[in-house]
């Protein structure tokens, strides 16, 4: 049995976990058996920078990072274009290319920013059903700009928490994305920005039609839809979000 404190989880290319373990950062992919069971404990996993990622340096305990970590995880740049602590590469990240995308979720449509060369890539990270390219824009502080004014304007979602988008596995539906673009197209103020080749796409995934949503891992692993990991084991197909082990002190037998 190892002991593993859980830092975060992906499902691009596929699934992969990563953990403490022993003091040692640990990334490994999630196939064949795995068995992983939280202890009910969580600690601070510490912050990332341009190096790596630091240990808490306090080692807090009770949530998944504390308030110091936060402050000092260089995940505000991309986030909020914070750069308190980074300013060396501010202009780096301000000066590249840009896209703001539509992603939906069942009927729930988001808008959101990613680097432009991520764009299908940060969609599948986030288990999008369908999403468009809407937007492309030359710097960082264009694009959060219309992303700040789409959401206002449309009432797009900025973010769509992962118990939500477990309950909507199965529940795809284009309508709403489809419908969004419409609109934006025909636009008197948001049409002349909409990029030309913009078009809805599906993303698909290997992933069991019928399950059960469990709290820890016992079986086979055999898909993920972003933070939602799917496995298999005697009691049939079964469902954990990721999300909530974030920051769990576990075990990995």
């Amino acid at each position: 049995m190892r002991e593993a404190h859980v830092i975060s989880f992906f499902s691009g290319t596929a699934p992969t976990l990563h953990f403490w373990e022993g003091g040692e950062l640990r990334t490994e992919r999630m196939e064949g058996f795995w068995s992983l069971s939280p202890s009910g404990e969580k600690a601070c996993t510490g912050y990332a920078n341009l190096e790596g990622r630091e240990r808490c340096p306090h080692g807090e305990r009770g949530a998944a990072q504390c308030r110091l970590c936060a402050f000092r995880d260089i995940a505000k740049v991309h986030t909020r274009l914070d750069f308190t602590g980074y300013e060396e590469v501010a202009e780096q990240f301000l000066n590249r290319p840009y896209s703001i995308y539509l992603a939906s979720f069942g009927d729930l449509v988001k808008c959101g920013v990613t680097k432009r060369e991520r764009v299908p890539e940060r969609l599948r990270e986030q288990g999008a059903d369908y999403y468009v390219e809407l937007m492309r824009m030359e710097n960082a502080s264009d694009a959060y700009e219309m992303e700040a004014l789409l959401q206002q304007e449309y009432g797009f979602r900025n973010a769509v928490r992962n118990d939500m988008k477990l309950r909507l596995v199965g529940k795809e539906n284009p309508g709403p994305i489809s419908k969004s673009l419409e609109l934006l197209r025909e636009s008197v103020a948001f049409g002349e920005f909409v990029f030309d080749g913009a078009k809805v796409e599906k993303i698909a995934y290997e992933i069991p039609s019928d399950f059960e949503v469990a709290g820890c891992i016992g079986g086979k692993i055999c898909g993920a839809k972003g933070q939602i990991l799917f496995f298999e084991n005697g009691g049939g197909a079964k469902a954990v979000n990721m999300k909530k082990m974030c920051g769990d002190i576990s075990s990995i037998d």
